[in-house]
């Protein structure tokens, strides 16, 4: 977490994550800050120590993606042996499983998964206005809007969905590619919860799709220091090419808007009778989707192959 724009955010994230099982000893944070004499520095040390948790790492220098995911790689790498399970999240993404977190890791070691993904969704304040986080009432009451705003922002983009969907759970042997949309490649097999890779799953772009997987990332960024976050990295030298395309477009749709997402321009999802399916079978069906579409290209690759064979 960015001590200076994102202190308000860490007790909230601190009561999520322990709350779904994690210890305060299994709880590895980084925190960033542009200078050791940051004042947030202090502040965020004594809010880990008021939770029970031992001083963090603590990483000084301007903040790029690059530098912040070799970071975070070099933490797992130390904190983590090869069968243990790591929950990656940011300070503004709250992981939300489908199931108790035992239960699900549990799955996951039976079915020899060793990666499972969620699909972001964005939490917007009423009236999508970028509004202060305050200590109370909790996250999901200050902003209780479910939207997909980023797909929204990022539509015309190639491959824009890969960018959409978040590791949320890995084994400790399984590391995140920069963004920790996707395990790096490092030689490793990876095993998938749902059968495949999420940023590769058919329609997952369609918010009707992303809204129906059971396994949701809920990212607290839209915020009142949203846009001062992003034109700050805009300017830090060394900023990731991806990132910067992004940063301008978030601040180019701001720039008419008053401040706020305008809910006619998102999809905004809805509690739907499919959220009261039990868990594993809404995974078996979601593989099963995997599978047929894994079967279908297999079979237009191999009809392709065959015209060409004819052609020539």
């Amino acid at each position: 977490m960015g001590v200076e724009h994102d202190l308000a955010l860490l007790p909230h994230f601190l009561r999520h994550y322990l709350g779904l099982g994690i210890e305060p000893a299994d709880a590895h944070l980084v925190l960033n800050a542009p200078t050791a004499d940051a004042p947030a520095l202090a502040e965020a040390r004594a809010v880990l120590e008021a939770h029970g948790i031992e001083p963090a790492e603590e990483w000084i220098a301007p903040y790029t993606s690059d530098a912040m995911w070799e970071k975070r790689r070099e933490v797992q790498r130390r904190v983590a042996a090869p069968a243990d399970w790591v929950v990656s999240a940011d300070v503004d993404e709250f992981c939300e499983f489908p199931a108790p977190l035992g239960e699900v890791l549990d799955y996951c070691d039976r079915r020899g998964v060793t990666c499972v993904q969620g699909v972001f969704i964005d939490r917007l304040a009423p009236g999508g206005r970028l509004a202060a986080v305050e200590p109370e009432p909790s996250l999901w009451d200050q902003f209780p809007i479910e939207a997909d705003v980023i797909c929204t922002l990022r539509r015309d983009e190639d491959g824009y969905q890969a960018g959409t969907v978040n590791i949320m759970a890995c084994r400790g042997d399984v590391l995140p590619s920069r963004g920790g949309h996707h395990p790096l490649h490092n030689g490793r097999p990876v095993s998938y919860l749902l059968g495949r890779p999420l940023g590769q799953f058919p329609g997952i772009g369609e918010a009707i799709v992303r809204f129906s997987v059971p396994f949701r990332v809920h990212h607290f960024k839209w915020t009142e220091g949203v846009l001062d976050t992003h034109r700050q990295r805009l300017a830090t030298p060394g900023a990731s090419k991806a990132g910067s395309v992004y940063g301008r477009r978030l601040l180019e749709y701001f720039d008419h808007r008053d401040g706020r997402v305008e809910l006619g321009d998102v999809p905004v999802r809805e509690p739907r009778l499919g959220d009261r399916v039990p868990w594993l079978a809404r995974v078996a069906a979601l593989r099963s989707v995997a599978a047929a579409d894994r079967v279908a290209s297999f079979g237009l690759r191999a009809a392709r192959a065959v015209k060409r064979k004819v052609v020539l």
